[in-house]
Parts: C-alpha cells; structure tokens; sequence
C-alpha cells in the first residue's frame, strides 16, 4: 500500500478518538502485564530442573518473544495510535511492523516447534534425548527468528503483499503441523494405554515408572495445547483482517482502522494469557512463581 493511500486511511481514523483512547489504555494495562507476568514465567523456568533441556529452552523462547511483546511492540503500538493524529507515523509504522511480523511470527513458529518436539519425544523414546539436542534445537531457533525478522524487514520497506503471502504459508503451516501432532500424540497415548491394561501381571512393578514419565508428559502437552488455542483465538481477528484488507477496499479493513488496531489488540492479549496457561497447567511453573512471589514480598517489606 502506498503512503498517500495509507495517509487517507489514517486521516478517517481521526474520527474514532473515543475507540482509539479505549484501546490505547488496553494496551497500556497490557504492556504491563506482559512484561511482569512474562518475567516471573522466565525466572520460574530457571528454577524448574524437571522439564527437558530442549523443552525447556522452547518454552522460555516463547516466553521471551511475551516478555519483548511487552516491553517493546506494545509501548510502540501505543506511540503509533498516539501518533496517527499528528501525521508523522511512517518511520514508527515502518519499525513496528518489523517489530510485529518478528516476534509474532517467532512465537507461531516456536509454539508449533513445541508440538513437533513432544511427537518426537514419544516417538524416538530413549533416542529422542541423543537426536533432540540443545544445539540443534538452538540452532533451530535462530534459523527461525531470522526468518521471521526477514519476513517483517521485507514487509515495512519491500513489498507487503509477499510478506503477507509468507505470513498466510506460516500461519497454514503451523496450524497443519500442529493438529498433526496434536493428533499423533492422542492416539500414540491411546494405544499405550491399551497397551498398559493388557499387561497388568508380571509387569505391574514397572509400569508406576512409566506411568510417572507419561504423566509428566501429558501436563507439558495439554500446556501447549492450551497454548496453541490461545493462539487460535488470539490471531483469528488479525488472520480476517489480512484476508478482508486483500478482497475489499472499505475503510474498515485497512491499516489503521478500528478493525485493524483490534485486532493488533487481541494479537498483544496472547503474550499476557500465556503465563497465565504456564501456570495453570504446570505445578513445577506454578510453585517456583509462588516462592518468587513470596520472595519478593519479603524483600520489599
């Protein structure tokens, strides 16, 4: 989209000052809560030995992009609505959709990541631990954050309509590879139960081992779970924006729009509800969050 076009966009959006203020509060509230609820999950997965190296270096990259949501794309999306009125948006525009497209697009990615490597870990068994790791899972994850951050330069300087084609590949991508997994992992624990009712004589003294790791397997799975809906949710707004901003040229689904910026909105949302999962789902996240807390306190009184 051209400047002049995106210009008069930006001018119709003048007249919805109430929303925008609204919106820009939220935004404000959310920031905050990101940024604190982030860093508590960071220094809680610090403190938890439990979780697989790999996983664990996953869990607290998505983490990280939550906590860079809060303290970086969000207090520029509340800059960006403040200046929409005054006219000198591009350059902060510009930095904030290289800002959007990176650390988005780093978390669908690594969310989705997240799945594969729990399928690997019930498939590979005892050789997931030598085929799944640190390196390559970090070697991974830079390839990643490097396309993403590509993916969001091309955007704001080159040419939006391929990076939103890219973004549209991502999106389907992760969301196949997802359920894929998501539904391999079901019926793969399905068949070992079966498998486990079947052998209840001689092998009953082994089974409360295994039965202790496949527990502590499915708490990290419905984590994720629940994580990738809440970016099914989150993300669904701002995946109907792109589609009607491409078919149709009212002013509701353009960039700047009340549509658009709410959906931007409910997109931010995403990096303050995870914590919220981390902590719900997982007892050894929620107990180290607890002691932090507590610590905390008694530093501060």
């Amino acid at each position: 989209m051209e400047i002049s076009q995106l210009q008069v966009n930006f001018h119709w959006v003048i007249d919805q000052t109430p929303s925008f203020v609204l919106i820009f509060s939220l935004n404000i509230f959310l920031a905050f809560t990101a940024t604190l609820g982030n860093t508590l999950i960071l220094i809680a997965l610090h403190k938890v030995s439990s979780i697989h190296p790999p996983t664990k270096f996953l869990l607290r990259c998505l983490a990280m992009t939550d906590f860079c949501v809060g303290v970086i794309v969000q207090p520029l999306f509340a800059a960006f609505l403040m200046e929409i009125a005054s006219g000198k948006w591009q350059i902060l525009y510009m930095t904030l959709s290289i800002f959007n497209y990176t650390f988005c697009g780093f978390s669908l990615t690594i969310a989705t990541v997240i799945c594969v490597d729990r399928l690997l870990a019930l498939l590979l068994g005892l050789r997931y631990r030598h085929t799944v790791t640190l390196r390559r899972v970090r070697c991974l994850v830079v390839c990643f954050l490097l396309a993403a951050f590509v993916n969001g330069f091309i955007y704001s300087l080159c040419s939006r309509d391929f990076a939103d084609s890219v973004g549209f590949v991502v999106i389907i991508t992760s969301l196949f590879l997802s359920v894929f997994s998501h539904a391999k992992i079901f019926l793969k624990l399905r068949q070992h139960q079966a498998q486990v009712r079947q052998h209840v004589g001689h092998e009953q003294g082994n089974s409360g081992g295994i039965a202790l790791d496949i527990e502590r397997y499915k708490k990290i799975v419905s984590t994720i779970a629940w994580v990738q809906l809440a970016f099914v949710f989150c993300y669904f707004p701002l995946f109907i924006f792109l589609i009607l901003s491409t078919v149709t040229i009212a002013d509701w689904y353009k960039v700047g729009s009340i549509f658009h910026v709410s959906a931007l909105t409910v997109v931010y949302f995403n990096s303050s509800l995870n914590p919220i999962l981390y902590c719900w789902k997982i007892r050894e996240v929620r107990e180290a969050v607890k002691t932090t807390v507590k610590q905390i306190r008694c530093f501060s009184s």
